[in-house]
């Protein structure tokens, strides 16, 4: 069968995902706490409501789902070889024995457990990556540890057979809160201004640099995302570095601010490392302690068409631009943005802080064409099972809701925390992919490294979701799944049961029928050959 061709090089690889690590050995090991949800940011008023749509639960009606028309007449098979990987609080992402699925005719189906119809012929959204941020921190902690850790952790971080083939990475542009201190790549002491950027210093991001080229030559496909967290502080109408006392951009600065960010962009295009896309803004709507720049979405629009476009446009860089950087519950003011912006901007990008995903839903309806990629989410130390079904969870809504790609947020920190800018922001408890002891030069592959394999180890690039079932709407979301169909003709289907009780589901496709039993409060992900030979 295809599926074995394809999947036996992993197939050694994956009993080491169950328990892998660096180092001296070490593992996550222990689960017992929930997470909570924000970074503790305080969001401005008037933008803290967002109207909550009707939506039918992700359940992708109404999102342009088409029929596919390069195979129109192609017709796909559960294969009798089916590769499952299960998750839960005494295993992360070990593959079960055969036994484990059942796959039979249709005209067996009995009555009960939960019956998901599957239609790929029907098909949504491309799903192009899955990642997580390098922030200064984690540039820092990646590039203290050995050389051959850090080999190492490349290939399983973004090998797609020997890894679980993540391939995205944001990088602030500048200081964030997880670094030393707050900085811009024009920084200039009070009272002086740089119209020219003759100061222009990028020299801070060598660490992302080095460790980007490290993980482009384990995966070439890598997407680059940037965001700037503030402009320098001289361009703004308070010249501080926090969006709390620092203000906004001035006017007169809209024209460097493009042509900063446009520098900014190819530092990594001048060391061959294209960048995907560029946010002119994160969380353009905090109000926080921490480095940031509020803006509305009206005077975003402005600077997007007038001035940002335009200098990426001279600078001859095809660079896209993803539209506000910020929670799901601004759909209403993401869609303001995009139709405001249509001609000049590629699309939109979210985080999980506050929202659902199926607010989501409104601007892929809206702007069918446009990207939509969830690029922050974090969880909080230390991740017990609950919160290692919430972020799979959310995952796969947002998949179901139009999005492109799902990114965390810090690649690696310390076993300790951090290091962080700020004191009493929650930073410290944020739970990265990778904890690292500089003591003892050791790496953890955390929770949040196996929620990533469920997805993204086999939903290859320009996959596309298929139509499937809603499972959650009517639940509280605590049985969800989505399907999707790669190029080459496998599918991967991922089931997230958050309830106390094992839960059969009956996938059901043409006229077969793949049974599995998901455990209480487990994540399966499920992968075979579905070419009709």
């Amino acid at each position: 069968m295809q599926l074995r061709r394809i999947l036996s090089m992993f197939l050694a690889g994956v009993l080491v995902l169950g328990l892998v690590a660096c180092g001296n050995g070490n593992t996550n090991g222990t689960e017992n706490s929930q997470s909570t949800e924000n970074k503790g940011s305080t969001e401005q008023s008037e933008s803290t409501q967002s109207s909550q749509n009707t939506q039918s639960g992700g359940n992708n009606e109404g999102v342009d789902g088409t029929e596919s028309t390069e195979d129109a007449d192609a017709t796909y098979v559960f294969s009798d070889e089916v590769w499952a990987f299960l998750s839960n609080a005494d295993v992360k992402f070990v593959r079960q024995d055969e036994n484990y699925v059942k796959v039979y005719d249709k005209k067996d189906l009995a009555d009960g457990g939960t019956v998901i119809e599957i239609d790929p012929a029907k098909t949504y959204q491309s799903v192009e990556g899955f990642g997580a941020s390098l922030t200064d921190s984690s540039a820092y902690v990646l590039s203290e540890m050995p050389e051959e850790l850090i080999d190492e952790v490349m290939v399983n971080l973004f090998d797609k057979e020997k890894g679980i083939g993540l391939s995205t990475i944001r990088i602030p542009i500048g200081g964030c809160d997880f670094g030393f201190y707050n900085y811009t790549y024009d920084d200039m002491p009070k009272g002086e201004e740089d119209f020219e950027l003759e100061h222009f210093d990028a020299s801070e991001a060598e660490d992302q640099i080095a460790l980007v080229k490290k993980a482009m030559a384990v995966n070439s496909d890598i997407k680059i995302f940037l965001s700037p967290w503030t402009a320098p502080t001289w361009m703004k109408t308070k010249g501080e570095f926090t969006s709390k006392d620092g203000g906004t951009l001035r006017r007169d600065c809209y024209n460097v601010y493009a042509d900063y960010l446009v520098k900014s962009v190819q530092i990594y295009e001048n060391e061959n490392i294209p960048v995907y896309a560029l946010s002119p803004q994160n969380e353009m709507f905090i109000i926080a302690d921490w480095a940031g720049m509020y803006w509305d979405w009206e005077p975003m629009s402005a600077f997007v068409n007038d001035r940002l476009r335009p200098a990426l446009e001279d600078a001859g860089l095809t660079t896209k631009i993803l539209n506000m950087d910020h929670n799901w519950i601004y759909a209403d003011k993401a869609n303001q943005i995009m139709g405001a912006t249509y001609n000049a901007a590629d699309g939109v990008a979210y985080h999980w802080y506050n929202g659902t995903p199926e607010q989501m839903l409104t601007t892929k309806e809206s702007f069918p064409d446009k990207e939509i990629w969830v690029t922050e989410a974090t969880n909080v130390k230390p991740v017990g099972m609950s919160a290692f079904l919430k972020v799979s969870s959310m995952i796969t809504r947002s998949l179901r809701s139009g999005a492109n790609g799902y990114m965390l947020w810090n690649y690696a920190l310390k076993h300790t925390g951090g290091p962080t800018v700020y004191e009493n922001t929650g930073a410290d408890s944020n739970a990265p992919i990778l904890s690292c002891n500089l003591e003892k030069d050791e790496i953890t592959y955390e929770s949040d490294f196996y929620i990533l394999a469920h997805f993204s180890k086999y939903i290859h690039e320009d996959a596309v979701v298929v139509d499937s079932t809603d499972t959650g709407a009517e639940n509280d979301y605590k049985l969800v799944n989505v399907v999707t169909l790669n190029p080459n003709g496998t599918m991967t289907a991922v089931i997230v049961n958050s309830n106390k009780e094992a839960q059969t589901c009956k996938l059901v496709m043409g006229e077969q029928v793949m049974e599995v039993t998901v455990g209480a409060k487990s994540t399966v992900t499920l992968t075979w050959d579905a070419n009709n030979y």
